[in-house]
């Protein structure tokens, strides 16, 4: 790095003294740290002779947008210019490297933003320079200006005069409207990577005489976030503590930031469940001065890293160093990508609602609470997948899905609802038989839910007919059993003729049932060769007898379904659907109503 004279560092205790981000502030184009891509278009531009009249710099904070303009004043206007490397010697170099220089004219954007300002910059742009080969205004945080302004400066912008250059910088160039930005030449600043800002930081502190571990630097320049002044300016903070040596331990006591390991003690608390842990790292990450929001922010930096070794990505890593990566790694294989990404959108979450809340403790406690609560995740493809094939999750899938927290796990409350006029007249006939569970109408949510393991529904098939049972049209016994065989003969017919049992049977076993005009369509099915087939097997197994069931649509149709409870056949009939049936299997459904008060 460049020392020029007028950076080099000021004795202890002088007035004069400069801060580390003024005082190594890049002086040529080999100085500047991670915009390479800038530097070799404008070296081109000065050697082909190219040098157009705007240029605009657009970047985060604090990554060489203002040390950019300067170098290149210097590289326009020194002696030895135009040249791509200023010598840092002549008078000119030396005024523009302290902003000083009466031909360079630097102009904040943020406290001259009416359109006087512009006016009186117009008045003074066909002056020619004093000494120099250019006048340069360089306005800084130019998406400042207001409308008024950039309308009376685009003239000027799209023809100026051959001596005068304009130099743009601004953090948000999409406040700055299109018919300026088309008249310049722009570029993007990138951030810059902990590997450039730790390498820097280090020929800072050798130039310092200051022992400093590297593992205090990468932590600086993590929390600095690809600013090299923002990494300059806590380094700063570092070396008025430090007595010659500077310790990791010593940094992030400073800087009130969680150590790497204890970091990786709290996400391997929420890895494991164990809620009781995490919030005592938590507590003695308060103790010690970690902010709940740099907390949060650290989590989700640690998740990215984890989400990172999880995917086999070779990039770098941006909260732990490599003493600490593999645990990381560990962390990453044992909880896996589903479940790092569930947490990652639970944390960013959780940062966004801290943003000026008082509370910001308790949301991030909450939030961390929430991750231990997770538990590793099925991937949907597969159970859709599952789901096509008629097939059920294997053991690996289902023990990774804990009972309690199962997608399908539901529990119900004790029934104590009166029994139905059909349950009435089952248990007069002498037949016995398990009950399906019957809807309600939800009427209130209830505060709890106990959990009861319900068994698998079963239907016992009906004995054969020993007493000629359907040889005379008794429509009150087929009434008695027609909700098993709605049941048997599937969702897509039951559906339909569920609510309306036979009015009328002939001799020849023909059951006929009178439904809706909103039933017309669906009363062909009952025509189809596969689904007679079907009627007349469920009729024998239910009734010990192959029948066949008529359809007929009319307006006159009644139904018997006098409320909720009474369409129980309904349900009976979309369960013993095999569609449902796989998913009742896979996701350990069951029925659940909440009797009223």
């Amino acid at each position: 790095m460049s020392d020029p004279a007028t950076m080099r560092t000021a004795p202890s205790g002088s007035a004069s003294y400069q801060v580390v981000a003024r005082r190594y502030r890049p002086q040529t184009l080999d100085d500047l740290v991670g915009q390479e891509h800038v530097v070799a278009a404008l070296r081109n531009a000065i050697r082909l002779n190219r040098i157009t009249h705007a240029y605009l710099f657009t970047g985060t904070r604090g990554v060489g947008k203002t040390s950019m303009a300067r170098i290149f004043a210097k590289c326009l206007n020194c002696e030895i210019g135009p040249t791509d490397k200023p010598c840092n010697k002549c008078d000119t170099c030396l005024a523009i490297s302290v902003g000083q220089d009466v031909d360079v004219i630097e102009i904040d954007g943020a406290s001259n933003t009416g359109v006087d300002s512009v006016r009186e910059l117009r008045a003074n742009v066909g002056l020619r320079p004093s000494r120099s080969r250019f006048k340069i205004y360089y306005i800084d945080e130019v998406h400042m200006l207001s409308t008024g302004a950039f309308n009376a400066l685009l003239k000027t912008l799209e023809e100026p005069p051959e001596h005068v250059k304009f130099f743009f910088a601004t953090t948000e160039s999409h406040k700055i409207p299109i018919t300026v930005l088309s008249r310049c030449q722009r570029f993007d600043f990138a951030g810059i990577t902990p590997e450039k800002i730790v390498e820097t930081l280090d020929s800072i502190c050798h130039q310092e005489a200051v022992e400093v571990e590297k593992d205090a630097l990468w932590t600086v320049a993590r929390r600095a976030g690809g600013s090299m002044r923002d990494a300059q300016s806590l380094l700063e903070r570092l070396l008025t503590h430090s007595e010659g040596r500077l310790s990791d331990d010593q940094a992030r006591e400073i800087l009130g930031l969680a150590s790497d390991d204890r970091m990786l003690d709290l996400l391997e608390s929420a890895a494991a469940h164990d809620l009781a842990s995490l919030l005592e790292q938590v507590e003695s990450a308060m103790a010690v001065g970690v902010q709940p929001g740099d907390l949060v922010s650290g989590v989700l930096e640690l998740l990215r890293d984890a989400m990172v070794q999880s995917a086999g990505s070779k990039g770098p890593l941006m909260a732990v160093g490599s003493r600490q990566k593999p645990r990381l790694e560990a962390l990453a294989e044992s909880w896996g990508m589903d479940s790092i990404l569930a947490a990652m959108q639970i944390m960013a979450e959780t940062k966004t609602r801290m943003k000026g809340n008082p509370q910001g403790r308790l949301l991030a406690e909450l939030g961390l609470a929430r991750v231990a609560r997770l538990d590793r995740l099925t991937d949907l493809s597969d159970i859709i997948a599952r789901i096509k094939t008629g097939g059920v999750p294997g053991p690996e899938t289902k023990a990774a899905i804990p009972a309690s927290q199962r997608a399908g796990a539901i529990t119900r409350q004790s029934i104590t609802a009166a029994p139905s006029a059909r349950d009435s007249v089952a248990a007069d006939s002498g037949e016995h038989r398990r009950e399906p569970l019957r809807p309600a109408v939800i009427k209130r949510v209830a505060t709890s839910l106990v959990e009861e393991p319900e068994p698998a529904l079963e239907i016992p098939a009906a004995a054969p007919n020993q007493n000629g049972f359907l040889d005379r049209p008794d429509f009150e016994k087929i009434q008695i059993r027609w909700d098993e065989f709605v049941g048997k003969i599937g969702m897509r017919l039951g559906t339909v003729v569920a609510g309306y049992p036979p009015k009328s049977y002939s001799p020849t076993g023909e059951m006929v049932c009178e439904v809706p005009l909103a039933f017309d369509k669906m009363a062909e099915q009952f025509t189809l060769p596969e689904n007679l087939s079907k009627i007349e097997s469920a009729s024998r197994s239910i009734w010990g007898k192959p029948l066949s069931l008529r359809v007929v649509v009319t307006d006159k149709a009644e139904s018997v379904a006098k409320n909720e409870s009474d369409k129980e056949s309904r349900w009976f009939a979309v369960e013993q659907e095999p569609m449902i049936r796989t998913l009742v299997d896979m996701f350990q459904a069951r029925r659940f109503w909440i009797d009223q008060d």
